[in-house]
């Protein structure tokens, strides 16, 4: 399965325990960065939810945003960057 997560970490100042770093590393196991807060690539389903259960307990469900994207196949989509592209080897 394809996926695209971003996330959005509440700052550090708003909240007793600074959370983005391990949410970061959670998330680099298994996907490509492709922006500073986005990440991308093809993973199991069984990986996918592992990810899903860490992070939930990571997340501060007040403060903290994360949104995943899956797709069955990266072909139902379409991608268009404008600019340079930091993860072109993707879909070459």
């Amino acid at each position: 399965m394809y996926v695209i997560l971003f996330y959005d970490i509440a700052d550090k100042s708003l909240k007793e325990k600074d959370n983005s770093r391990r949410i970061r590393k959670e998330v680099e196991k298994y996907l490509s960065r492709v922006q500073y807060s986005v990440f991308e690539g093809e993973m199991r389903q069984s990986d996918l939810k592992k990810l899903k259960e860490k992070l939930k307990k990571e997340c501060e469900d007040e403060l903290d945003s994360i949104i995943i994207y899956e797709f069955d196949k990266p072909s139902y989509s379409r991608r268009e960057v404008i600019g340079v592209d930091k993860n072109e080897t993707l879909f070459s």
